[in-house]
């Protein structure tokens, strides 16, 4: 699977860490993932790190993704040091809180920190 989840109950936060290529492969693990949202979710962390590459269906499925954690009220923390990303995600993601390059380690340990 080339995302991996963890949910931190006590601070009502999804962290979803994604790798290899942002494509149509990962839709079965968004859809999955969608559909256990609990609508209290406070904060959704989106590590992008750790793509190779990029394709217009992987940024479909997480502007697909954004538009329900905005409609619940969730802030999104998109960590990303691809230059596709950093150009594409603040266009898709209009709730997203930050993008922070993954070589600014104070900016990401902030970042985490919400």
């Amino acid at each position: 699977m080339p995302m991996n989840t963890s949910f931190i109950p006590s601070e009502d936060r999804l962290d979803l860490s994604f790798y290899g290529d942002l494509d149509l492969t990962i839709s079965e693990d968004v859809c999955r993932v969608s559909a256990d949202i609990p609508l209290s979710l406070r904060t959704c962390i989106l590590d992008l790190t750790r793509l190779d590459r990029v394709f217009d269906s992987g940024i479909a499925m997480l502007w697909m993704l954004n538009e329900q954690l905005k409609r619940i009220g969730t802030t999104v923390v998109v960590l990303s040091d691809h230059p596709d990303i950093l150009r594409r995600v603040p266009r898709i993601m209009t709730n997203a809180l930050n993008v922070v390059p993954q070589d600014v380690p104070r900016a990401r340990e902030s970042a985490l920190r919400l």
